[in-house]
């Protein structure tokens, strides 16, 4: 319960905080378009976060506006980005409608879901490497394990949607452009498939900013705004 209770409280002050109070690995914005117009936007924040045993570790906490509806994520990870716990939020009309609690302990997710529906529980095993995405979690690509060129690598995938794993494939689908603000960048991209067919595209420079995500089903991109000068 404490471990929830500080990863809502990081979720929700972590993006309005002054600049010069945290120390971010990166911060930003992502721009949503569904089908080129404007969707909503993603403001999300990557730190350190030392855990109570004194270790290194990360967290991103990540805040969806879209229409009618704000979706909070924070998640913990390790220093080598394997997820220790995650926590979804779902507000709608200023009320929340679901929230999503995630843990992971050894290979067994533990996951707890709590809607106006009604509240359910359920334990699976996983299998690594593993990263967990939540509900228009566009940031949460930083932490989605890469593939080498011609070697596709298989990811076991947490969906906070249906509180399910799956067993999902990275490929690298070589270097590409992505044009941030007014400047053009060059980045290499990457394609998840699904083991039901739907695809997420996502682009990171090679210095290792993540610059858009795309649902080409849906008609999605998220793509960032401007990056953090370091």
């Amino acid at each position: 319960m404490r471990r929830t209770m500080l990863l809502a409280l990081a979720a929700a002050t972590a993006l309005t905080a002054p600049a010069h109070a945290q120390q971010f690995l990166d911060a930003g914005t992502f721009l949503l378009t569904n089908n080129g117009a404007e969707a909503g936007r993603v403001e999300f924040a990557i730190r350190p976060n030392p855990s109570r045993q004194g270790e290194p570790g990360v967290l991103l906490v990540a805040t969806a506006r879209l229409r009618g509806r704000e979706i909070q994520h924070a998640l913990e990870l390790t220093a080598s980005h394997v997820p220790v716990s995650f926590q979804q939020t779902e507000t709608v009309g200023g009320r929340a409608a679901r929230r999503v609690t995630a843990q992971l302990n050894g290979t067994r997710f533990s996951v707890r879901v709590v809607s106006a529906d009604g509240e359910s529980a359920r334990e699976f095993p996983v299998r690594p490497p593993v990263a967990v995405l939540g509900e228009e979690d566009y940031a949460g690509f930083y932490f989605v394990p890469r593939a080498e060129p011609d070697a596709p690598r298989q990811v076991t995938i947490v969906r906070a949607q249906d509180a399910r794993a799956v067993q999902a494939s990275v490929e690298a689908q070589g270097p590409d452009t992505v044009t941030v603000g007014a400047e053009t960048l060059g980045a290499q991209r990457f394609l998840l498939r699904m083991p039901d067919g739907d695809e997420r595209l996502f682009w990171f420079t090679t210095a290792g900013d993540l610059l858009r995500v795309a649902v080409p089903r849906q008609g999605i991109v998220a793509t960032r705004t401007e990056l953090q000068r370091r």
